[in-house]
């Protein structure tokens, strides 16, 4: 007699679409075919688990229609099974699936469509955190500025693409204005996204800014994290075709990150040297401005 384990090793297996010949003298009747019994199972998992996929990447179903979306999903659930209960949470792995579907290969902005959505979702469900207000990054001293250390929002994700990924989601949105269409040719997108303020937030940015993020979300001072932004805008700049760059603004990318919500705290030592532990800035007493549209 197989173990527990194995049986429900077997019927996982079988669910998935694998053969249910070993589980025919396991599974009780009652009036039906053991394959029949299983069989149901099956159609309820896949029609669960391609619901709880539509949810989670709207956009991409509607650019794939139902039947094509329905049988991919089939595909993947059948690749790669949940790792967990929670079906919301299920889908992190579709992006790089469609990145290898053939079928897809005539939407090759789709995989990225799907990091979107998926960074959208993570943004959703990341942990809370209130946004420092305008003027806090104002009150550091002239000479700590270069010390001070912020703190990113925990919702912050970010999606690079060679192809206009922010403006194909929005096009499926009910604001989208009627009759504008979206070209292919209008080349990629950095996008930031973030949920300061309950509603998730999508923004363009330049690499050097995406680049500041980075580095402070690693802990490194503002000094280290603008010399890795400005590192990063000269680059960008060299690879474009014309080659033009005007040099990264820091200001204006640090007030940016805080008109987005993005930036939770800011920390400065309280000596010019560095000598002693920083110390957080929570200058919230007047709450910031709604973000600009993206």
């Amino acid at each position: 007699m197989p173990s527990l384990a194995d049986i429900q090793r077997t019927l996982a297996g079988a669910v998935r679409g694998e053969d249910d010949t070993p589980l025919a003298g396991l599974v009780a009747g009652h009036g039906l075919d053991p394959a029949q019994r299983v069989q149901i199972h099956r159609n309820t998992t896949h029609l669960t688990l391609t619901e709880a996929l539509g949810a989670n990447f709207p956009v991409v179903r509607a650019l794939v229609g139902e039947a094509f979306f329905a049988q991919t999903a089939r595909a993947y659930i059948r690749q790669t099974p949940p790792n967990s209960p929670v079906v919301s949470a299920y889908g992190d792995g579709l992006p790089d699936f469609l990145a290898g579907h053939e079928p897809a290969r005539s939407l090759p902005y789709l995989p990225d469509v799907a990091r979107l959505e998926w960074a959208r979702l993570g943004a959703l469900q990341a942990a809370d955190a209130a946004p420092v207000a305008p003027a806090t990054l104002g009150a550091v001293p002239p000479a700590l500025v270069p010390m001070a250390r912020c703190a990113v929002h925990p919702s912050f994700r970010c999606v690079v693409s060679p192809w206009p990924v922010d403006r194909i989601w929005a096009m499926h949105q009910p604001d989208w204005p009627e009759g504008e269409t979206v070209s292919l040719d209008e080349g990629g997108a950095t996008v930031l996204i973030c949920r300061p303020r309950g509603q998730v937030l999508m923004a363009r940015a330049d690499r050097g800014t995406l680049s500041l993020l980075f580095a402070l979300e690693m802990g490194q001072t503002l000094a280290t994290a603008a010399q890795a932004a400005a590192h990063a805008a000269a680059h960008s700049a060299r690879s474009t075709p014309d080659g033009a760059a005007d040099g990264f603004d820091l200001t204006a990318a640090l007030a940016r990150l805080v008109s987005l919500g993005l930036l939770t705290e800011v920390a400065v030592p309280q000596t010019a040297d560095g000598s002693t532990p920083c110390d957080p800035l929570m200058s919230r007493a007047t709450p910031p401005p709604e973000p600009p549209s993206p």
